[in-house]
């Protein structure tokens, strides 16, 4: 556990602060953002995205919400603090797939992470509409079925945030230790329960003990965008009666990414049936599940 006894965490980059409006991706990728993803695990970028890839979003979540067959997934399912998170739209909204060829989200995400191709491991909506429960910390890692470095998400949200509401992460946490991941089912009674219960130490209660852990929160505005490892403790702020938070996150990775398994005593977080029958532990982590976004696909490519 980290040692140091402040919550505050100041970006020592702070890419584009000093630009209002929308800022090319190509000035806030730079070296410095690059080595501090690298160290911290986390950045955060002010006026990433044009809102022109802010209103592709905000039609993609509109269309999803519409969809009856696509599955909707429930925080606190039936309690106090209920909200939403539906996985992998990419393949069922045509808007996600435009951003996500279109949009300069993977250009970014090949600079940052050093890979010319890059591939999408999944995306992902959560919905906090009134009042809405913190989403629990944890690792992302624990959940997924891979190993390496090149791998990263980015946080969009489609509303202005303080940082309370925000996104909150534990900097340097994915070059520690590795912990469980939370039980879903569970979480209501103990946050720290864990999700295999198996080789991995659980997870610290890092609400409950927040003065013992550097924690970093943004206020954010449509436009910032937020980068992570997925091996960063993080969680969600809550949001308050009458609040509002619709945030995308997009998972991608470069060319050292391999296939890991998991304990079998639980799925792999987003349920892949078929992919341990393909690929075996230290294979390139390709499959259709995954598609390529960079370069772009031939059948992309407009002549």
């Amino acid at each position: 556990m980290p040692t140091v006894t402040t919550r505050e965490y100041t970006d020592p980059v702070e890419a584009g602060a000093a630009e209002p409006g929308w800022t090319d991706w190509r000035r806030l990728i730079t070296p410095e953002v690059c080595e501090q993803y690298k160290r911290d695990g986390v950045v955060f970028l002010r006026q990433a995205l044009h809102p022109q890839w802010l209103l592709l979003i905000e039609l993609g979540l509109q269309r999803v919400l519409a969809n009856a067959g696509q599955m909707k997934h429930k925080f606190f399912q039936g309690e106090e603090g209920e909200f939403t998170e539906t996985i992998r739209n990419f393949e069922v909204t045509p808007e996600i797939q435009r951003l996500l060829y279109d949009s300069p989200i993977a250009d970014m995400m090949s600079v940052l992470l050093g890979s010319e191709r890059i591939w999408l491991y999944s995306d992902e909506f959560f919905v906090k509409e009134g009042a809405g429960r913190r989403t629990p910390w944890h690792q992302d890692m624990p959940y997924w079925p891979l190993e390496g470095e090149q791998i990263a998400s980015m946080w969009i949200s489609l509303d202005p945030l303080p940082r309370e509401q925000c996104l909150e992460t534990v900097p340097g946490s994915h070059r520690t230790t590795r912990y469980d991941g939370f039980s879903p089912k569970d979480v209501s009674v103990d946050p720290t329960l864990p999700y295999y219960g198996e080789d991995l130490p659980p997870l610290p209660d890092i609400e409950a003990e927040r003065d013992k852990w550097t924690i970093a929160a943004f206020d954010i505005e449509p436009g910032d965008v937020i980068l992570l490892h997925p091996g960063v403790l993080h969680g969600g702020g809550p949001t308050p009666a009458g609040g509002r938070r619709r945030a995308l996150t997009v998972r991608c990775y470069g060319e050292d990414i391999v296939y890991a398994e998991r304990p079998a005593s639980r799925p792999t977080v987003p349920l892949t049936p078929g992919l341990s029958l393909q690929l075996k532990p230290g294979d390139p982590l390709r499959s259709p599940w995954y598609p390529p976004l960079r370069p772009l696909p031939e059948h992309q490519i407009v002549r």
